[in-house]
């Protein structure tokens, strides 16, 4: 069976403070970089996949 109190812990998923790290990354350093980043350089979707020659 699954646990409730499990799925309500992994629904909450809240942002890490601005001291904290994200991986090796404090996370000012990760909110700097999104803020200067130009909006067309981040997209949503993943490039399309060339097929390669068989």
């Amino acid at each position: 069976m699954t646990d409730p109190q499990k799925n309500v812990s992994q629904s909450k998923k809240k942002e890490p403070a601005l001291w904290e790290s994200y991986g090796s990354f404090p996370v000012w350093i990760l909110k700097l970089i999104n803020a200067l980043t130009p909006g067309f350089l981040i997209s949503k979707s993943p490039a399309p996949k060339r097929k390669l020659p068989q």
